[in-house]
């Protein structure tokens, strides 16, 4: 029976921390960010809001674990968890990373606070590969898939926060040249960015389906309900490169084809693409936060 608590959790914990990863890192790559997302308040606030997701994720796992509610956790198997498996060892440190980036949240300089934030929130991302079916590989092979795991997450949580700038921005009144500027501006400095993330989400991606399946496995994948949603997840995947591909070499252009007024409909086709590439975004993170909970080989 799927722990739809634990899913929503796990779901809860995945957006939070690739929003905050994501907003953290994007004015280190992006050219001119045309709004600051440094904004302290809400980091520090995606920071504690993490913190208590990851708790509630944390306490929901070692009820499921052991059998019992939340309130009726014992000592012993809360404690060996926590200090004894690899998933509490990635809660201790998301815990630490997590209140690093909320401290630092709060700092008045930004010279420090930016890349303290976007440390701690990159670490407390990462540790979500020691949480999921890359725990369970072992030796060399289990060092690879975690690292490329962890990849995959600081990737897909630099997209995400990309995907959050630009609604911002889009969905903002959008009334003369400034704006249309400003838009067009945060497009153009996600270009080059945006397909360095896309080739390490494909690569990583590739490296964990053929640590977690294998290739004998991927044959049976529409089989199994595992396999089934991670198909359903790679077509929303594929179906956000195609919007991003549109976004770049067919909508963009048309911003600077005029002022705002000339611009509005690019404007228009550029909110509804985007719209559609962050709904997918949110579904696929849906996906992802049920597959941690199922078993990719087929029930016999």
């Amino acid at each position: 029976m799927t722990d739809w608590i634990g899913v929503a959790l796990r779901f809860g914990v995945y957006a939070d921390l690739l929003l905050l990863f994501g907003l953290a890192v994007y004015p280190l790559y992006a050219a001119s960010p045309s709004r600051p997302f440094g904004d302290r308040l809400m980091i520090a606030g995606l920071a504690g809001l993490g913190l208590l997701l990851s708790n509630l994720s944390f306490l929901q796992m070692v009820a499921s674990m052991s059998s019992a509610t939340i309130t009726g956790i014992g000592r012993e198997t809360f404690d060996f968890v926590l200090f004894e498996t690899p998933p509490g060892a990635a809660f201790l440190w998301r815990t630490a990373a997590l209140a690093t980036a909320f401290v630092a949240a709060l700092l008045q300089s930004a010279k420090i606070r930016s890349p303290v934030v976007t440390l701690g929130a990159g670490v407390a991302l990462g540790t979500l590969a020691w949480t999921g079916h890359a725990v369970v590989t072992e030796g060399a092979a289990g060092t690879i898939h975690r690292l490329a795991d962890g990849l995959h997450l600081l990737a897909a949580g630099a997209w995400l926060g990309a995907l959050a700038v630009l609604v911002t921005l889009l969905f903002a009144r959008i009334e003369d040249d400034q704006s249309v500027a400003a838009a067009r501006s945060a497009l153009a400095g996600f270009a080059v960015a945006g397909s360095i993330i896309v080739a390490l989400i494909v690569a990583t991606g590739l490296i964990n389906v053929w640590m977690i399946v294998g290739v004998e496995g991927a044959l049976r994948l529409p089989t199994t309900l595992y396999g089934q949603l991670l198909i359903a997840k790679l077509v929303l995947f594929a179906a956000m490169l195609g919007l991003a591909a549109a976004n770049r070499w067919r909508l963009t252009p048309r911003l600077a084809s005029g002022d705002a007024g000339g611009a509005s409909g690019g404007v228009r086709a550029l909110r509804g693409s985007i719209a559609l590439e962050t709904s997918a975004a949110m579904l696929i993170l849906a996906l992802v936060a049920w597959l941690g909970t199922l078993s990719p080989q087929p029930t016999i």
